[in-house]
């Protein structure tokens, strides 16, 4: 699975406008809609859904990075938003720092195996050297849409 596949540039977030959690989540969701334009897709639902995701465990997994995410009924394919926060949000994250780097993945409740796809490629690419630096200086969406397709490019 590549960044292309589930997270156009349409969906990044240069700049998250809020700061806590919930917002965060609420704003991702809400350009995940606008941008995938999904029928019956009810923006409250889903965010409900993913808080209680993150009352088992949180989803900051350390060094500035969220992974937030869902499985949906009736959703047909995987899609995704990219945010970042300058600032730092308070996310409760595993190492207790603020998250930088925010991937808010929803997925098809019938198709696990494209869940966990989405989830090791962003894995993969978090780990490689200087992939998170670059998202953080990218000057705008299409340089950050440009780290990702080069991402893409690297871990085929």
């Amino acid at each position: 699975m590549k960044f292309s596949e589930f997270l156009p540039s349409t969906a990044v977030v240069k700049e998250l406008q809020t700061t806590g959690k919930k917002d965060v989540i609420r704003e991702m969701v809400e350009k995940i809609k606008d941008v995938f334009g999904l029928p019956g897709f009810k923006v409250n639902d889903v965010v409900d859904l993913l808080m209680k995701r993150e009352k088992i465990g949180s989803t900051g997994i350390g060094n500035g990075i969220a992974v937030p995410h869902a499985k949906i009924d009736g959703l047909d394919k995987v899609v995704g938003a990219f945010g970042r926060s300058t600032d730092g949000i308070e996310f409760n994250a595993v190492d207790g720092m603020p998250v930088y780097l925010a991937f808010l993945i929803l997925a098809p409740a019938d198709k696990p195996e494209a869940n966990l796809a989405v989830l090791q490629h962003i894995s993969r690419a978090i780990k490689q050297q200087n992939f998170c630096k670059f998202l953080k200086s990218a000057k705008d969406v299409k340089a950050i849409a440009d780290i990702f397709n080069e991402a893409d490019e690297l871990l085929k």
